[in-house]
């Protein structure tokens, strides 16, 4: 492959990757405290329509990444309230959500935005001065825009956080045996909830990178799988935050590919390219997850010793 390709696709996967990578960092936060929240993608739909009307309305990108993240809060909170305080079954309050989200950014959407004349402020590249010149790594890593290197600061912290903080540990204890946790005087319900507010936030986050710092527009279901795509980052990166961040751009290059490919072969159907990402992503997680260690309280709900 041709060096300029390569660092185009390199730069491309990155930049493609992020959206994901987002929201596969706070569902692994979720999933570490024992709560799964398969309804990523309609609190990222929620997260892309709410960040473009805010920055509309703010002149700010910021003000679209702070609406889209209340958004995110929003939903997941509802989703906290059913998966953890009533208890009910976890993957049929995320699918709940799914629906939430698609319906109110779709009808929102056409409530504020009239054929989508208005002019929406967006993020755009930040070059970081001679780092950006360096070859090769320069375009691919340094020539991003600020929430990519946000994310890859977000993705080190939580690593760390999780490690060697006592909330981290925490929220690993109650994730593999909350009786346990509870027992030892962890606050469980309380430590989920804020968990899966922090998963909302993010997903929301990411919702709000994909239209406001990769595609600069909002379009219905634009966010197209990438909810359910996160989940599996979530699987690939052993539910380690820097593991997970590799999953995603892993997936964002491959999405990157598969776009460079339709040009490079306009005999075959595009829809076999566009298929080939989520493919890799099926068949990997079906290897992949024979030996994870998902934490064992996972998905399971859980009843208060007092």
């Amino acid at each position: 492959m041709d060096i300029v390709i390569l660092v185009g696709v390199l730069s491309a996967g990155i930049r493609l990757s992020m959206a994901i990578a987002f929201a596969a960092l706070g569902e692994t936060v979720a999933q570490r405290a024992g709560v799964l929240n398969v309804g990523i993608e309609g609190i990222m739909l929620l997260g892309a329509f709410l960040s473009v009307l805010g920055s509309v309305w703010t002149g700010s990108p910021w003000g679209g990444v702070a609406l889209a993240m209340l958004g995110g809060l929003a939903l997941a909170a509802i989703h906290g309230f059913f998966a953890i305080v009533l208890r009910v079954d976890q993957i049929v309050s995320g699918i709940a959500l799914v629906v939430l989200g698609l319906g109110f950014s779709g009808f929102g959407y056409r409530l504020t935005f009239v054929a989508g004349r208005a002019s929406i402020p967006s993020f755009g590249p930040v070059p970081l001065g001679p780092l950006a010149e360096l070859p090769i790594i320069g375009p691919v890593l340094f020539n991003q825009n600020v929430l990519v290197y946000l994310g890859v600061i977000i993705a080190i912290a939580l690593a760390v956080a999780l490690r060697r903080t006592g909330l981290g540990l925490e929220l690993r204890a109650i994730g593999e045996n909350p009786a346990a946790a509870d027992a030892a005087g962890i606050t469980v319900a309380a430590r989920r909830f804020g968990a899966v507010l922090f998963g909302g936030a993010m997903a929301g986050l990411g919702g709000a990178y994909l239209a406001i710092g990769q595609i600069h527009s909002f379009v219905e279901n634009m966010v197209a799988g990438r909810g359910f795509i996160a989940i599996a980052c979530v699987v690939f990166g052993r539910w380690r935050p820097v593991g997970v961040l590799a999953a995603a751009i892993g997936f964002g290059i491959a999405e990157a590919l598969e776009i460079r490919l339709q040009t490079w072969y306009p005999q075959i159907p595009y829809q076999f390219f566009v298929m080939l990402p989520y493919l890799l992503a099926v068949v990997a997680l079906v290897f992949v997850a024979r030996g994870s260690a998902m934490p064992k309280a996972l998905g399971k709900p859980y009843s208060p010793l007092r």
